[in-house]
């Protein structure tokens, strides 16, 4: 009985899709390779074009799968990310906070994303901006109250993470799973009440 429970849970999960983006060297690969994996590699290698990946919550509510679409940051990559920013649920727009000018390149990122995903400019993009590479504090050339009234600004959530040591990293994409969730839910129950 609990096995078939099981396996009619795993059925009606919920899917949803989370786009990770920013500048190219961020450490956006690192974020999802740290948190599905649980390791960190010192050497850098660019994400050609996209990296897919399935995150799977379970939480008292029901099972979410968060299907992850890790996007090169290179311009080259330009037209290739626009196909894949169609049906996204949520967005973690990632900046080094050891570069400041990868910090001032995220409003373009994200008005490219509202462009791409053809959201009306009225509704705010559901997501998170990340501060990674929070572990070098000496380095560091964007402060986290630049960072959380950029956040603000674009109504995003605010982590300051480290792929590194792993600080947070979690906690960005358990929010991913939950806030794409209560956004739909949210979205469906005003559709009901007209």
């Amino acid at each position: 009985m609990l096995t078939r429970h099981k396996e009619v849970h795993a059925l009606t999960a919920e899917v949803y899709k989370t786009l990770i983006v920013g500048p190219r060297n961020v450490g956006k690969s690192s974020l999802v390779r740290r948190y599905l994996l649980g390791r960190f590699e010192t050497t850098y290698t660019a994400t050609v074009g996209a990296d897919l990946s399935v995150a799977t919550f379970d939480f008292p509510e029901g099972t979410i799968v968060l299907s992850v679409v890790d996007l090169g940051g290179q311009q080259t990559f330009a037209a290739l990310r626009n196909r894949f920013y169609q049906g996204a649920h949520h967005v973690i727009l990632v900046y080094d906070k050891t570069d400041r000018s990868t910090f001032e390149d995220i409003p373009r990122w994200y008005e490219t994303l509202t462009e791409g995903i053809r959201m009306p400019s009225y509704i705010f993009l559901a997501g998170s901006l990340i501060a990674n590479k929070a572990d070098m504090k000496d380095a560091a050339e964007v402060t986290e109250e630049e960072g959380r009234q950029l956040a603000d600004l674009l109504s995003m959530k605010y982590f300051e993470t480290s792929a590194k040591t792993g600080v947070n990293v979690g906690e960005v994409f358990i929010h991913a799973a939950t806030s794409c969730r209560l956004r739909i839910k949210s979205n469906l129950a005003e559709q009901s009440s007209d």
